[in-house]
């Protein structure tokens, strides 16, 4: 009877600890990027990534985003059809997608940022449409943008293989520096 009391304490002990654990991990905003292409040659083709790297800049008094850049590795997307996009971007000479701001606009809650996006070693104009969320001490961006693959090959793309546009949505994390260069409280609203 003892031991049917330890093992029920153990099982529910380890329940316990399970459900603290994931609906911990549910309140925790990651930063990720991914890709969804849903209709095509072979679809549906997404991939996810979480080893994107993001840069800001924010200015010192309002703390309004100031620069933009990230950088995300191709061969990093997993998912349905996850090596799709290190196919298309040809990962073993262009290891790499990068993005880096030109000029930021804000437009009520939401922010457009129009910037610079490295894709095969090829650079063409692309715009994030960005949230920004403020919460528990970070600076949450979430954002979308879409790419035209023609932009980023010398002739047609086959169409048989390429999808013609590739969406994107992502969620970069930043710490909140929380004070500017004088030591005050930035307004973050």
């Amino acid at each position: 009877m003892k031991s049917l009391a330890n093992k029920i304490l153990i099982l529910s002990a380890f329940f316990s600890l399970f459900s603290i654990i994931i609906s911990f991990s549910q309140t925790q905003v990651t930063t990720k990027i991914s890709y969804e292409v849903i209709s095509g040659p072979v679809f549906p083709i997404d991939g996810e990534s979480l080893q994107i790297t993001g840069k800001i800049a924010l200015d010192d008094i309002t703390a309004d985003i100031q620069s933009l850049s990230f950088t995300v590795p191709l061969i990093s997307f997993l998912g349905s059809h996850g090596g799709y996009l290190a196919w298309l971007g040809n990962e073993r000479r262009n290891p790499d997608m990068n993005f880096k701001s030109t000029s930021i606009n804000r437009k009520g809650d939401r922010w457009e940022v129009k910037g610079q996006l490295e894709f095969r070693r090829r650079f063409k104009p692309v715009t994030l449409n960005i949230k920004r969320e403020d919460k528990n001490g970070q600076i949450v961006l979430n954002g979308d943008f879409q790419i035209s693959t023609s932009d980023y090959f010398i002739g047609p793309t086959p169409s048989d293989l390429i999808a013609n546009w590739i969406p994107f949505k992502f969620t970069m994390v930043f710490d909140n520096p929380g004070k500017n260069t004088n030591g005050e409280a930035l307004n973050t609203n």
